[in-house]
């Protein structure tokens, strides 16, 4: 009985050992990887078959020209820390055949478990020394939920609101999708000044204008690692004369995040849900469950029924081992 109860002891521990070890990799370490990547160093790209842009040397509107865009983005690992994530971003708009039409650069930090920007770090867009970033930057937030965020656009300067709007499948991955959309956003650069004439005004001499942006962003949002795996963008710039005699397109085009991209994209997702679900659920269920059974069968050995107790002034080996005695005795 002894050595029952022995290993009953030895069963309880390995048990309470197992439990909480199951715990701690769930509330614990867990939780502390489910991080958004400091890492980064990729190149992604959107095109247009049919896009239209005012060439500026030549001063004329140019349509129907196939449009490429290169998105660069490389993290900061000396800036970065536990907490947040710095990354910068080259943006590089061209036609097909290599004229440059756009180019934007931006240096931004976020919060790696919500997505959201941070004021620090030296953060700049094109020639602003202090942004002030607001809402979403770069990535989406783990556990992406159905309801509406507030995106950065780098353009407007401000955070606009992408609001869910379907549960689809792309490339076998389940992702959210959101769409923003931009009515008569003012952007934040230096008026053009430009020829009356660009804007069909008899006078030659120069006219001010300001660019505005109209048209709808489109997010597809893999939930659980807030990994964008593709985006639309169908945006319209135009050129307005401050004196409102005039307008024109500065750039228009449909693009889309290319489909090799949003492949690789869609398997990188992939894989980090497999993680997070082994790390998560598969790995602390492994620990939980054995140990489960252990502290059973250990409590059983310990308070198991029907164990014979010894008589006054007997042994327990005694009692256990004593026969009956006769009828007659």
């Amino acid at each position: 009985m002894i050595d029952r109860r022995l290993h009953g002891v030895v069963a309880i521990a390995v048990g309470a050992f197992l439990v909480t070890l199951a715990a701690l990799v769930r509330l614990y370490v867990y939780p502390s990887a489910m991080l958004l990547p400091a890492e980064h160093d990729r190149i992604t790209r959107m095109s247009s078959e049919s896009g239209t842009y005012f060439d500026t040397a030549a001063l004329r509107t140019r349509r129907g020209v196939p449009i490429d865009v290169a998105i660069a983005r490389y993290g900061d690992l000396v800036r970065s820390t536990a907490d947040v994530a710095v990354w910068t971003e080259f943006v590089s708009v061209q036609t097909r055949t290599g004229d440059r039409v756009d180019y934007h650069e931006r240096r931004a930090a976020f919060d790696r478990r919500t997505g959201q920007a941070v004021d620090c770090c030296d953060g700049y867009e094109d020639a602003d020394p202090r942004p002030r970033p607001r809402g979403l930057v770069f990535r989406w937030p783990l556990d992406t939920r159905p309801i509406s965020y507030p995106v950065y656009d780098p353009l407007a300067r401000r955070a606009v609101t992408a609001r869910f709007e379907a549960i689809e499948t792309l490339y076998g991955v389940r992702v959210q999708r959101y769409t923003q959309r931009l009515v008569n956003e003012r952007l934040r650069q230096p008026a053009m000044n430009l020829p009356g004439t660009v804007f069909g005004l008899k006078e030659s001499g120069e006219v001010p204008a300001t660019a505005y942006l109209d048209g709808t962003r489109t997010f597809w949002v893999e939930p659980a690692s807030g990994m964008v795996i593709g985006v639309r963008e169908n945006l319209v710039k135009t050129l307005r004369a401050d004196d409102g005699r005039g307008s024109l397109v500065l750039f228009s085009a449909d693009l889309r995040t290319s489909s090799g991209d949003e492949r690789w994209n869609a398997g990188e997702a992939g894989h980090f849900r497999s993680w997070s679900v082994v790390v998560g659920t598969v790995v602390p269920l492994s620990l939980a469950l054995p140990g489960l059974v252990a502290l059973l069968l250990g409590l059983r050995r310990q308070f198991r029924p029907g164990d014979p107790r010894p008589e006054p002034g007997e042994s327990a080996g005694t009692a256990a081992g004593r026969e009956p005695l006769p009828a007659d005795a």
